[in-house]
């Protein structure tokens, strides 16, 4: 099969057939972001875990989506985006049998993480395969259906993963939601070695495995002690990773900044960090997604251990704002054409606003709370995250080189889940930490207790992200989008 480059300007006729089946890999590997929650409380007692193990479960994915994205982006523009997308979809597929059959609580982390790592893959060669196959026409309509995709599947993460643990199909309970990724992935690793073509970049950057290792080791020294400190009673060398990390960090600036200065392209570009636009959109990113997907993990939690919900019922219960995310998602394009970042400051105050109301209907259902009760609240929160997380990498690149405009987005998305594993350490080390030993229905007034903490740390971690969105330039988007030749 002839390899094309971005160079290329042929049109593959078949090209509509592989970004159907890519987008179906796409949507199994966003599943598994939002899925997985809604299992928590079964894996703690299958699994016989503890609390820190469960939100390792969850960081782990996200963490490492965070620190692979942009490597994986670059594999892709090296050796082939069809071929890594055959690597990401066939190592997702033993990464989820591996979670399935994961006997231990360490071989499911370890399963999540080779789940991240060629999820990486898949999301990655996605976009790229878009840019590269599809006319500056034909764009608009792939990447629309690239994020209805990503909504749908936000959406039916919580309902399909609380359907597949009800179910308890062949007695499998929580381990039906990483069985149904093996025959998805084989049929969608069927359809992309079919039709689609192989392509690579022209000009690819290298791949910076030293600037990826100092990143990953300064992250884990930060993530680790949190997580695990609390149980471990937070020994001396808890504080003393999380001190020692910062200058690892600093290592990494430097190890950037030296292969900038020698012509090559680094992990994150140096000179990204003088654009106020971009600093304060990555602060927003990172503030608003650690209180939002946190916010997921310890209601769940709440609904389903303090107050007895079936995961079904406790998917349901989150699905309002999944839905009001997909709907002000769509209306925040206009509304930034309008308002400009102004559109960001409302969606951080609605966030912040949707879980003050959280905290007063859980306190004021008690152990009676329904799931309707909370949907106003959901609605609310949903509201904010649609105009935050859809149009802030529009409103944050309008003052970005067009030249470094890949950077910075690849550098933003990797905020993005870098902001998920964050919020689920912390915040989930809050409220764990708040709950003491607390596990059983009648411990519900001890449980709520902690939830209401948990969540006013994630309202004023959505005030951050107001009041970073206040430091934006007042304009709307500046730039003017116009096709690049390949």
């Amino acid at each position: 099969m002839p390899v094309h480059s971005d160079r290329t300007t042929a049109l593959d006729p078949r090209r509509w057939i592989a970004a159907a089946f890519v987008l179906v890999a796409v949507a199994m590997d966003i599943l598994d972001t939002t899925i997985v929650i809604i299992a928590l409380p079964d894996m703690e007692k299958d699994l016989g875990t503890g609390s820190a193990a469960l939100q390792w479960i969850t960081a782990s994915y996200t963490l490492t989506f965070a620190l692979t994205l942009i490597t994986a982006g670059r594999v892709g523009d090296r050796f082939g985006r069809r071929k890594a997308t055959r690597i990401g979809i066939t190592g997702f597929i033993i990464a989820s049998a591996i979670c399935a059959l994961a006997p231990t609580v360490e071989v499911l982390i370890v399963g999540r993480v080779l789940q991240a790592m060629a999820g990486s893959l898949i999301l990655t060669q996605a976009l790229s395969v878009f840019q590269v196959e599809f006319s500056a026409e034909e764009r608009p309509k792939v990447l629309g259906m690239f994020g209805a995709v990503l909504g749908s599947a936000a959406v039916l993460g919580p309902i399909l993963g609380g359907f597949l643990v009800a179910a308890d199909l062949a007695g499998l309970g929580w381990r039906t939601i990483f069985w149904i990724n093996v025959p998805i992935g084989v049929i969608t690793l069927f359809g992309v070695s079919r039709y689609l073509r192989e392509s690579r970049s022209s000009r690819p950057a290298a791949l910076d495995p030293a600037g990826l290792a100092l990143l990953t080791v300064a992250l884990l020294m930060l993530l680790f002690p949190l997580v695990q400190g609390r149980e471990l009673g937070w020994p001396w060398w808890s504080i003393a990773l999380i001190v020692a990390a910062i200058p690892l960090l600093l290592v990494f600036v430097r190890s950037q900044i030296r292969l900038e200065r020698r012509g090559e392209v680094p992990l994150v570009l140096p000179r990204l960090w003088l654009d106020r636009s971009f600093v304060g959109g990555l602060g927003i990113v990172l503030a608003f997604l650690a209180a939002f997907m946190s916010m997921f993990f310890v209601l769940n939690y709440y609904l389903q251990v303090g107050l007895g919900f079936s995961p079904l019922d406790s998917g349901f219960a989150l699905v309002p704002s999944a839905v009001a995310t997909v709907v002000f998602s769509l209306l925040s394009t206009p509304l930034v054409r309008r308002f400009g970042p102004w559109v960001l400051t409302a969606g951080s105050v609605a966030g912040a606003v949707g879980l003050l109301t959280l905290i007063v209907t859980v306190h004021s259902g008690g152990a009676d709370l329904k799931a309707l009760w909370i949907a106003p609240a959901m609605v609310i929160v949903g509201t904010g995250m649609g105009l935050v997380t859809a149009p802030v990498i529009d409103v944050v690149l309008a003052r970005v080189s067009p030249d470094d405009a890949g950077s910075a987005s690849g550098v933003l998305n990797t905020v993005e889940q870098l902001g998920a594993a964050v919020g689920v350490a912390t915040v989930g080390t809050v409220f764990f930490g708040t709950a003491g030993s607390a596990a059983r229905p009648e411990d519900q007034q001890m449980l709520a207790d902690a939830l209401g903490v948990a969540l006013w740390v994630n309202i004023a971690l959505m005030l951050v992200s107001a009041g970073l969105s206040l430091l934006l330039p007042r304009k709307a988007r500046v730039t003017v989008e116009k096709e690049v030749p390949a």
